[in-house]
């Protein structure tokens, strides 16, 4: 029973129902970032953005990309309790990509990011907890901004 046990668990250890990771092809890009300049906008989205953006700044043969980014963020409350104090943030962001080649501008692209976050009773941790939903938004628009470029790139 032993050996069957273990030759099964082997078996399916062997195999790993082709599996691959959705931004693989993320990691094998001819191009890179040049200049990442920041408008306007919340600091500590673009610090995220740009340390997301990093493994990019190293210069090499291929197809370099310069960007010009404008941030908008904002935290609304969208609901109140009885004593008017609020119980619900929704965090929104709205991040602009202007890519340019040299001189050239090849294309505009528009990012939106929400999310809403239960008021804390301590400030602190509230805080902490809006940077790491900060950190999400950021990772989850430069995904979407290497998938653009890329396609720009094959082109």
């Amino acid at each position: 029973m032993k050996k069957i046990v273990s030759l099964c668990l082997f078996f399916f250890l062997l195999q790993n129902c082709g599996y691959m990771p959705i931004y693989e092809k993320n990691r094998k890009v001819n191009f890179y970032i040049e200049t990442i300049t920041f408008n306007n906008g919340d600091r500590d989205l673009s610090t995220y953005i740009k340390r997301n953006l990093n493994n990019y700044l190293i210069k090499n043969d291929s197809k370099k990309f310069n960007i010009d980014t404008k941030i908008k963020y904002s935290k609304d409350s969208i609901s109140n309790n009885a004593s008017g104090q609020t119980e619900e943030y929704q965090l929104s962001t709205r991040i602009i990509f202007i890519i340019k080649d040299e001189e050239l501008e090849l294309g505009t692209f528009e990012f939106t990011e929400r999310y809403t976050m239960n008021n804390f009773n301590d400030e602190f941790e509230e805080k902490r907890y809006e940077k790491t939903l900060k950190e999400n938004m950021a990772q989850s628009i430069t995904s979407k901004l290497l998938i653009r470029l890329s396609r720009i790139n094959d082109n």
